[in-house]
């Protein structure tokens, strides 16, 4: 019985994955197993749950995003002097295949599962090749994740997928430079089948965007929450979506009764000029059309707690965007906050228009990858300096995670959702987030003397803009 050994590397940074109240399982490790023939003896080792410690196998796959994938090579490599076959995937590999193929014998580009027990074949047949090419299958039929292979009891939150992709092409997103641009949805009835079989309480729902992008995925969506509701599934649910979730009220009646307790909407800035260069027209509409904090008080008031993710260091950034952004996170109530900075991932345009240019640093590849992990600044923004964009994610996080702040968040959030469980899940979230930064090296920044003189607009020279304080306060168009 051949041994299959799966490897999920951790990038070293800690984050919500790395606690156990917030941890989520790969899927992806799950997918293969759930596809490979049944004579394989199957493990799976996650660094973000449990240290590297080598195991005797007969072959190995290795996923890796660009920030993880550095130490993706390094245990390939260990492995591969040892004389087992390794082969790797994911959208980092995807991305340059050429470059993991220096430390791995094989890759997977695009999707796997389709291709992997063709790799699983030539690998007893003495023929395994360098390159193996998966395509985006339609979605039905695929077999369900081989959960099995998890070490139980170790994650927090169970994960299922409804769709993969997305259609949009937002500048520092390499989905779409993965999928190119394809969106697809599985069956109703084969996710709930599957729903059922997830042994934890609280589900994370993996989809780019759970309400897609078509009057038919939005009633696919409705349909799905419908489904929970009536066959009597009793998860508690966290979603990815775009701001567009809180304009169907029905939509929102359905997901809470369901049990969606919290979702992650890519706000990625206050800025209409970025959210231009990011390519977020649905944002900049709404923001335009001061939608921001009423789509933001439906949600919250169905009884959703709302975390908001923004990217914050773009070109059209300039010393303003700090405050202008804890203001509106502040004024909106946003009940979890995830802030970035603007990260060149291989493939996505960000990559390429920053390479086209010469203005990307630390390229000591493979190496530098590691650095690639959205709280490390990879280019100079044109308005700001490298010195201010982190003096600026101190401000905005010493304010939002103070003592005071969170007690008031907090309360605001249970008074707002009625809801205990979805109070409870913000309030770890954003414990999450907090201690990933008093752990990082950014934390240097957050001690420095004189951040709030520096980036309050009553401390500074000058005021902000009419429109910039406008849109970050959510008043975009009131005094026109």
């Amino acid at each position: 019985m051949p041994r299959l050994l799966l490897i999920n590397p951790t990038d070293s940074q800690g984050g919500l994955g790395n606690v156990r109240a917030t941890a989520f399982p790969p899927m992806n490790l799950p997918c293969l197993a759930a596809v490979t023939p049944p004579h394989y003896q199957i493990e799976v080792l996650d660094e973000n749950i449990e240290p590297f410690k080598f195991r005797e196998a007969d072959i190995v796959g290795i996923t890796a995003y660009t920030a993880s994938v550095h130490r993706g090579y390094q245990i390939a490599q260990i492995y591969r002097a040892k004389g087992v076959p390794t082969v790797m995937g994911g959208i980092h590999v995807s991305m340059l295949p050429q470059e993991a193929l220096q430390s791995c014998d094989a890759v997977v580009i695009g999707e796997a599962e389709k291709v992997w027990p063709r790799v699983l074949e030539d690998f007893e047949a003495g023929r395994l090749q360098k390159e193996y090419r998966g395509d985006w299958p339609d979605l039905t039929d695929l077999p369900n994740p081989r959960r099995d292979v998890l070490i139980e009891g170790h994650y927090g939150w169970g994960s299922i997928q409804t769709s993969r992709g997305c259609p949009m092409d937002c500048a520092f997103c390499s989905v779409t430079a993965f999928n190119g641009r394809r969106f697809r949805r599985r069956p109703l009835d084969d996710v709930i089948a599957e729903l059922k079989q997830i042994p934890q309480k609280k589900v994370l729902i993996a989809d780019d965007n759970i309400i897609g992008y078509s009057t038919a995925d939005l009633a696919w969506t409705k349909a799905f929450f419908a489904r929970i509701i009536s066959e009597g599934i009793r998860k508690i649910f966290f979603a990815q979506t775009s701001i567009l979730f809180g304009e169907d009220r029905e939509l929102l009646r359905l997901a809470a009764k369901a049990g969606l307790k919290i979702v992650f909407v890519g706000m990625e800035s206050v800025n209409p000029d970025t959210l231009k260069s990011y390519g977020k027209n649905i944002n900049l509409k709404r923001l335009q059309q001061n939608r921001y904090p009423e789509l933001i008080r439906r949600i919250r008031t169905a009884g959703i707690a709302f975390l908001g993710a923004f990217v914050i260091g773009s070109d059209e950034d300039d010393r303003r965007v700090f405050h202008n952004t804890l203001e509106f996170v502040r004024t909106a109530h946003i009940d979890v906050l995830q802030i970035t900075k603007p990260t060149p991932l291989p493939g996505t345009r960000l990559w390429k228009e920053l390479n086209a240019a010469n203005r990307i640093f630390n390229q000591n590849f493979p190496q530098d990858w590691k650095d690639y992990r959205f709280s490390r600044l990879q280019f100079k923004p044109a308005k700001l300096s490298i010195e201010e964009v982190y003096e600026g994610y101190a401000y905005i996080k010493n304010a939002y995670f103070s003592f005071w702040q969170s007690i008031t968040r907090t309360v605001s959030t249970l008074l707002t959702t009625k809801d205990l469980a979805a109070t409870i899940i913000a309030y770890k979230f954003n414990a999450s987030y907090r201690k990933a930064f008093v752990e990082s090296d950014n934390y240097t920044y957050a001690t420095r003397a004189g951040l709030t003189d520096k980036f309050h607009p009553r401390r500074q020279q000058y005021l902000p803009s009419r429109t910039m304080l406008a849109s970050a306060a959510g008043f975009y168009n009131r005094g026109k």
